[in-house]
């Protein structure tokens, strides 16, 4: 009977064994872009997610550090030596790159801290979008009436 698949005898057979190698280096060479990818997106986002909660962080302490201020200038003085210190754990982070505001509005006051993420290590490579790259947190308190 002739059929559409030719037989294979026991040495043809013994011949396609070895090409399984090649085969398995194929697919090899096909999952690994996608393998890449996924792991550098884990490590991407886990940078990201990581720095964002070291931001909010700092924030909520610059916000209860400037409580015992009672001027705006010293709540501000407070504001960036909380914020230093802070940064100061956080080898990715200089303190020059964040930017501290203050507003008050009545008896509350709320810190805002700007971190431009895109020159950051992992964060820099664009092999995976990421979502916004500048951080940014802010922290509200109730200050004290006089």
């Amino acid at each position: 009977m002739v059929g559409i698949f030719p037989r294979f005898t026991g040495r043809s057979q013994s011949r396609l064994v070895g090409q399984r190698r090649g085969a398995v280096l194929v697919e090899f060479a096909l999952v690994l872009p996608i393998l890449i990818t996924l792991v550098m997106g884990v490590l991407c986002y886990g940078q990201y997610i990581w720095l964002a909660h070291s931001v909010q962080a700092a924030a909520n302490d610059a916000a209860r550090a400037i409580v015992a201020g009672v001027t705006p200038a010293e709540r501000l003085t407070l504001a960036q030596a909380a914020v230093a210190n802070d940064i100061a754990n956080i080898a990715e982070l200089k303190s020059d790159k964040v930017a501290i505001a203050i507003d008050e509005a009545g008896a509350r006051a709320t810190i805002r801290l700007r971190v431009d993420a895109r020159a950051l290590t992992l964060l820099s490579t664009g092999i995976v979008p990421l979502p916004e790259p500048v951080i940014e947190r802010r922290a509200v308190v109730s200050l004290a009436v006089l």
